[in-house]
């Protein structure tokens, strides 16, 4: 498998491992939380193995990029809920 994939499928890894973890320590975060907490984790994570490997170029925006989605989906669940 080319490295581009192993470490897109790492990244996922980690995005689930995030999610898990947030699940035990958070036990009443609500879905639209988690996927913030999780979109968030993953993208500084992501950003300080790049710094720790010396690989590519370490960004904050782009740990903020990555973690926009999981705020985006948490309001859209929020004003859902709201509408209910």
């Amino acid at each position: 498998m080319a490295r581009d994939k192993l470490l897109h499928l790492s990244l996922g890894c980690l995005a689930i491992a995030c999610a898990l973890i947030g699940m035990v320590v958070f036990n009443n975060l609500g879905v639209g939380a988690l996927l913030a907490y999780t979109t968030t984790t993953t993208g500084l994570v992501y950003e300080f193995q790049q710094w720790y490997r010396n690989e590519g170029e370490v960004e904050l925006m782009d740990a903020i990029a990555t973690a926009i989605p999981g705020w985006m989906a948490w309001c859209v669940i929020e004003i859902v809920k709201g509408m209910t």
